[in-house]
């Protein structure tokens, strides 16, 4: 891809993350919640209630952290901190590469970023590739970084 035919594709797939985003917080609250929780063993995020009951369950593929410190990415294909086989879930992202000509898809190492919007970019070039629903954004402690999870399947439990 040229620059300017990524530039395009980029609004396109932002565009289209943004609508399923609007769709999903209608439907399933994303934003709305007490808290939220990752199941390691199955890739699966958890929404609760106030008064902790789940409430929303999603399978997701994990796309990759943001580091509100030092600005910066890692793919979760790439991060040895992430269990195998969900790291094995996200490999397919790495085709971005072959797809836009861009290294920045094959980086196996943490890079920077301008910002958090850029960070959402490169979720909505995922969820795009992916053919998922739309992504949670998974908030961080002040220290952490905030993750990005693909949501490839969503459902309402109860309220």
């Amino acid at each position: 891809m040229t620059d300017d035919e990524f530039e395009t594709f980029l609004m396109m797939v932002t565009d289209e993350l943004l609508l399923k985003q609007v769709e999903l917080n209608r439907i399933y609250a994303l934003g709305e919640w007490a808290r939220w929780g990752f199941e390691k063993s199955t890739g699966t995020l958890q929404l609760f209630n106030n008064s902790d009951r789940l409430v929303v369950e999603a399978e997701v593929v994990r796309i990759g952290s943001f580091s509100i410190k030092s600005c910066s990415w890692k793919w979760a294909w790439s991060n040895p901190s992430i269990e195998h086989a969900l790291r094995q879930a996200a490999l397919p992202l790495k085709q971005l590469q072959a797809i836009t000509g861009f290294d920045l898809f094959g980086n196996e190492q943490a890079f920077s970023i301008q910002d958090e919007t850029m960070a959402w970019e490169l979720a909505a070039l995922a969820v795009h590739y992916l053919k998922a629903a739309g992504c949670y954004r998974a908030p961080a402690s002040s220290e952490g970084p905030n993750h990005y999870l693909a949501i490839t399947s969503i459902k309402v439990l109860g309220d």
